[in-house]
């Protein structure tokens, strides 16, 4: 069968536009193009999450390889979900720190939050001010001095938007466990941020706590 262009198009588009629950399912089929896709939208975050668990460059690129092979080899026997990306952390998380040569390392990258947290939005207009840049720095770094397993919770929680039960899931943790720690976290985050004005801390809460 010969397809028009807007056939054409129309196909092209859904391929590079798939959803979740769509590319698992092809993936699983043993669709090869499917398996190539998952790969190549996940392997960038995958290496910067691994490495918020341990320094060792190494680990984290031997374990999110073998986590593939292993997905490929097992494909059939998976069940079905609609977010790779949660399943992908889960896996990954599980084969890093159960590895014996994990060295723990959880920390959070400060630009990240800052573009994500600190962008051209309306919410950025709050702080519009010609020590900005500083007053953004020092919100982002503030996260730093967290414990490792808080920092963790709020990269999972706010940079890669995980829900609560979701990250009790990555983090083998009960739900309960994540509640408290981001009301340790937000604790903490009031401490370290104390000699600060109160609206720098308000806009803080809010970005961070929302």
């Amino acid at each position: 069968m010969i397809l028009s262009l807007p056939d054409l198009f129309v196909n092209l588009l859904g391929k590079n536009h798939m959803n979740d629950t769509d590319l698992w399912r092809n993936f699983r089929s043993g669709d090869d193009a499917a398996f190539s896709m998952l790969y190549r939208s996940y392997i960038e975050i995958l290496y910067k999450y691994g490495h918020k668990l341990t320094p060792d460059s190494q680990l984290v690129e031997d374990s999110i390889q073998d986590m593939f092979v292993e997905l490929w080899n097992s494909r059939q026997r998976l069940s079905d979900t609609d977010s790779i990306k949660f399943y992908l952390f889960r896996v990954l998380r599980r084969k890093i720190t159960q590895n014996p040569l994990s060295r723990s390392a959880v920390g959070i990258d400060v630009l990240s939050y800052e573009q994500k947290f600190f962008s051209t939005s309306a919410e950025s207009q709050l702080i519009a001010s010609e020590n900005e840049g500083a007053r953004t720095r020092m919100l982002g770094k503030a996260l730093l001095k967290l414990p490792p397993r808080q920092q963790e919770v709020v990269n999972l929680r706010y940079y890669h938007e995980f829900n609560h039960q979701q990250i009790a899931n990555i983090m083998n943790i009960s739900l309960q466990s994540v509640h408290n720690t981001l009301q340790k976290s937000m604790k903490g985050l009031r401490g370290i941020l104390s000699d600060y004005s109160e609206i720098i801390l308000s806009f803080f809460t809010l970005l961070i706590f929302r």
